[in-house]
């Protein structure tokens, strides 16, 4: 608990932090955070995850108090969570891509990761809401109300409303004459957008709170699409997480898209495939789908998203198998292209069989068109480096020695030909040529 030395507003009586109604119930949750702190993982993290105003941070501040637990609220508002305390626990409203992204960069460092759902629990409501009148009316000096539990969805409405039985209708303290955080902060954005004619401050704290507000209540994602719609250059000031939940709608999405792929903040992020994602929902033709999940497949491996760079990875080959299939001419370079993605995908969630299979069908997609259009031999060439890899990967020395000694002639006769284009090219695959050689 904060020390105060003074009487707080009721704004910090709603904060979780002053610990002004002391936490009570949850055994059943305390009771896995409990085996997942003893686990015998070297190093763990745990996202304790839902609603707004649900109790997660008071769940996780008591369980942590006392202990060399770190927890991190609002963790999905961090732009890169660092990993190194042995055993954390992240708070967080959502789940999604952010999440997903940090547990597979954290297993690459030695982390089990686990989430925990925490949900209302209404048959602690009854004592949970007197419990607050008790601590509030103390903590104000007013008298205890004799109200009962009224029927509401989360432990932030049912503090809300014990503070609302005891100093009364809220119209003369809801809006706080000092910064609020959090869920009030949301609502009492939320209420002053009812009127169409306020304006918003466009500071980073402001448009995250517009955002996290958005999420929740139609009439605030309806102001902050407009909002951005309109004033694209907002991405320059709004945090990346804050973009994150923009980049869920196709509107914000589209307006903001430029400025999100250029923005080095994003770099590493899931933002720029959160987007994508949103924006091929959107696509109208096979080949817009094929492209943009191979867009969506390139951004999500760079935000750590090897699942979902896979999944995205193998939509493209079944989208560019479909129209090869229509106009071979037209579209097998493509799908050769795109398999040859597919096997660094598999590659990267250590299917090596499955990688040497994709690179495998790339070569020969490869030697037929190649075989028509010399001006495709170049692709022909790299197809073959890669499957060079693939098979020493899996220790298929002769078969990678044979793949890379073609390779290797097929650049030959492209440095000769066009020097600038491909000397470098030459250079490379003659060095892991020497090498495979040595190996033999």
């Amino acid at each position: 608990m904060w020390p105060v030395d003074r009487t707080l507003s009721p704004g910090e009586l709603l904060d979780p932090r002053y610990e002004v109604v002391p936490f009570h119930g949850r055994v059943p949750e305390l009771a896995e955070l409990a085996r997942w702190r003893d686990g015998d993982a070297a190093c763990s993290a745990l996202l304790l995850h839902g609603p707004a105003g649900v109790g997660k941070t008071r769940l996780a501040r008591h369980f942590a108090a006392g202990s060399d637990v770190l927890v991190v609220d609002d963790a999905d508002l961090v732009a890169r969570l660092d990993l190194g305390h042995p055993r954390m626990l992240l708070v967080s409203r959502t789940t999604g891509w952010w999440w997903s992204a940090l547990r597979q960069r954290a297993a690459d460092h030695g982390y089990r990761t686990d989430d925990l759902a925490v949900t209302a629990c209404p048959e602690e409501h009854e004592t949970s809401f007197a419990t607050a009148c008790a601590h509030f009316a103390y903590a104000l000096g007013l008298t205890l109300p004799t109200t009962t539990a009224p029927d509401a969805a989360t432990l932030h409405d049912l503090h809300l409303a014990a503070l609302v039985a005891v100093c009364g209708p809220p119209a003369h303290w809801l809006i706080p004459s000092e910064p609020v955080r959090g869920r009030l902060a949301e609502d009492v954005l939320a209420a002053a957008l009812l009127d169409d004619r306020i304006d918003l401050d466009h500071t980073p704290e402001a448009l995250q709170t517009l955002a996290r507000a958005a999420a929740r209540l139609p009439h605030a994602r309806r102001r902050a699409e407009e909002v951005f719609t309109a004033n694209p250059d907002l991405a320059d000031v709004a945090t990346v997480p804050t973009l994150r939940i923009l980049a869920e709608w196709p509107a914000p999405a589209r307006a903001l898209a430029r400025r999100v792929f250029d923005d080095p903040r994003c770099d590493g992020d899931p933002l720029p495939a959160i987007l994508t994602r949103t924006l091929l929902r959107q696509a109208r033709t096979a080949v817009e789908r094929a492209e943009l999940h191979g867009l969506l497949a390139a951004r999500a491996a760079l935000a750590s998203l090897h699942e979902e760079a896979l999944a995205a990875s193998r939509e493209e080959v079944a989208l560019y198998r479909e129209l090869a299939g229509v106009d071979p001419a037209e579209h097998r370079p493509a799908l050769a292209d795109a398999l040859a993605d597919l096997s660094v995908r598999y590659v990267a969630v250590h299917r090596p069989e499955a990688a040497l299979a994709a690179a495998r069908e790339a070569v020969a997609l490869c030697r037929v068109f190649a075989a028509e259009d010399r001006d495709r031999t170049s692709q022909l060439a790299g197809a073959l480096d890669q499957l060079s890899r693939r098979c020493a990967a899996l220790g298929r020395r002769d078969e990678a020695l044979a793949a890379i000694e073609e390779a290797a002639e097929l650049y030959r006769d492209l440095a000769e030909a066009h020097p600038k284009l491909f000397r470098v090219d030459l250079a490379e695959v003659a060095r892991r040529l020497g090498l495979a050689r040595g190996d033999q």
